[in-house]
Parts: structure tokens; sequence; C-alpha cells
């Protein structure tokens, strides 16, 4: 079988997921592509059944990898489903296809060349010679794709003259509740301080926001504000641009993805974290984050917020795609 210097992403229904493959394909440097997986009615039984396997696959999917021309170089499996098929490419391989998984695949680590898992799943790293923890998740914005956006949208922002804050608003999940009564606090906290620093407020609501969340949020609003909400916005989502634009940052907790990514620009960062908003599992990332002085919690005793005194940056698909380098 040929191998190609290529990477192969194979996505698990989880578009969070496969951002953080695509954004650490384009750090490592190789042509990429994305793979598709649909699976059966098998699709929810654990993995230790199908340690090698595409039986949980759609007939159609399974189509796709009969008579292959060649293999690429690196597969990274995003989620635990794609897990046992990125093994059996590997057998297929003859295992020179190294496979980089992303989350945790519910099998034997030693089974994978990379695993890549957040520090606050809290993996013992000195049992794995190949386990590779981060702070929060991997990321596919940088400074091109920033740069490009801000080119975009540099109408909408220009006549915005004062100090620009970016409000992300994340929402509940299965585990965590955002109530509407923590909107209305987040929203009476951020327009004390905008009012404070007479600054623009840029609210970014998200899928999970809801319209209740939303709108509590929204209507507590006290300040020069300009709410750009998602479902009005999905073709021309100013998401990047305002990342390139905010001089300043404050996103709720629940969202690991967007803290991440806009810790990664090196500007001020504020998490806003109460009640059940997050996981305890986002608390220790909050606290990693902290601790690391990338982030600062907001509370209602913060007057304004805070340049920081350093432009550290989070740069975590950055420093694991030049381990995979390193050893590929």
């Amino acid at each position: 079988m040929i191998i190609k210097d290529e990477i192969w992403i194979l996505g698990d229904n989880r578009p969070g997921t496969v951002s953080q493959s695509i954004g650490l394909a384009e750090e490592i440097g190789f042509d990429y592509k994305i793979i598709n997986l649909t699976y059966n009615f098998l699709a929810f039984l654990p993995n230790f059944l199908f340690s090698r396997s595409m039986i949980r696959l759609t007939k159609d999917v399974k189509n796709k990898f009969q008579n292959l021309d060649y293999l690429p170089s690196i597969i990274i499996s995003a989620g635990r489903r794609s897990a046992p098929v990125a093994l059996y490419l590997k057998k297929l391989s003859d295992n020179r296809t190294k496979i980089v998984q992303i989350m945790n695949p519910n099998l034997n680590f030693n089974k994978f060349d990379f695993v890549i898992l957040p520090k606050h799943d809290e993996a013992d790293e000195s049992a794995h010679s190949n386990l590779i923890t981060t702070i929060g998740a991997l990321t596919k914005t940088n400074e091109k794709s920033i740069a490009k956006e801000r080119e975009r949208f540099a109408t909408w922002f220009a006549e915005i003259k004062k100090p620009k804050i970016a409000l992300m608003l994340g929402g509940s999940s299965n585990k965590t509740k955002f109530t509407t009564d923590s909107g209305i606090e987040l929203a009476q906290i951020i327009s004390e301080i905008c009012n404070n620093m007479d600054a623009t407020l840029l609210v970014l609501n998200s899928r999970r926001s809801g319209d209740e969340l939303s709108q509590a949020v929204k209507s507590n609003l006290n300040c020069d504000f300009k709410f750009f909400d998602w479902k009005e916005t999905k073709n021309e989502n100013p998401y990047l641009a305002i990342l390139g634009y905010a001089d300043f940052f404050v996103i709720t907790g629940d969202s690991v993805s967007m803290i991440s990514e806009c810790c990664s620009t090196g500007k001020p960062v504020y998490i806003f974290d109460e009640q059940e908003i997050s996981s305890k599992k986002h608390h220790k990332f909050h606290q990693n984050l902290i601790a690391e002085n990338y982030a600062k919690k907001l509370s209602r005793n913060i007057y304004e917020l805070e340049k920081n005194s350093s432009s550290k940056k989070l740069l975590e698909t950055k420093r694991v795609a030049n381990l995979i380098r390193a050893k590929f």
C-alpha cells in the first residue's frame, strides 16, 4: 500500500471536535481531507467491542474504504467512535500510518501514536509516553484567519471608536444549566463595566444560548451595545472578526472552545461562571487558565477590565503540532 504525506480527518459528527482536528492538521502543514463517518445501530456500543473494526459504519461509508489506492501518513481520529476505524486503517497500512487521537478513545492508549486530552480530564501523563495534555481545546483560529475576517467585516466596525468589549454567550448543556437569572446577573455586571470604561459591548450568542437566555441578557443590558444573534448572522458570522477587533473578552464558563480561542489572542479574557453554568471539569479548566495568567474571573466587584501585564497567548494547537512533527 502506498503511503502519502497527507492527513485524513475522521469526523465523529461533532463539529467542535472536527474543528480541533482541522486546526491541528493545518498547523502540521500537510494537505488534509475530511472523511465524515456515519454510523449504524451499533454506534452506541462501547469501543472495547470494536478495537479495529468498521462494523459500526453505514454501508456507504464502508464502501469508501474499499479498494483504496493509498493511505495517508497521518490519521486524526476525532472522537471516541472514530478510533476503531483509525486503528483498522493503521493495520491496513502495516502500521505505517500514524494515528493522532483527539479525546479519550476508551481503548488502550498504547494502540495510538498520540492521544490528546485536556488537562481537566486528569489523565496521568506520566503513565503514557504518547499522551499530550492541553489547557483547553485545540483551535483552528490563527492570526491569518483572524486578519482575513477583520478585513471582510471592516465596515461593520469602522464606526466604533470606543474600546470594544466582546461578550461571548454560551448556554445550557445536558449536564449544566444556564438560567435566565444568571443571564440577568451577567448583563448587569457587564453593563456597569462598559459604562465605567465608556466602551461598546459586542455580544455574540450561540446555538446553545436559546431564545429565553438571549432575550434575558439583551433586555437587561444598559450600555452601548451591538447584539449579533447567531440565527441572523450565521451566513455572515463576525465571530473571527470580533476576535481581531475586540480589546477585551468576557466569556461564559460553559464554552471550552470559545475560551480557548479568545485566550489564543493574548488579549484580556474574563470568565463569567456561577451556579450551574459549568461542570466540574470546566471549573478545573478555568482554574488552570487563571493559574497560568491566561484569564481572570469576572465578578461584581470589578470596576473596569484590565489589560494583561503580558501578551501571553494560549497556543496549544501550535505546540501539539510541533510535538507531532518532531516525531513524524
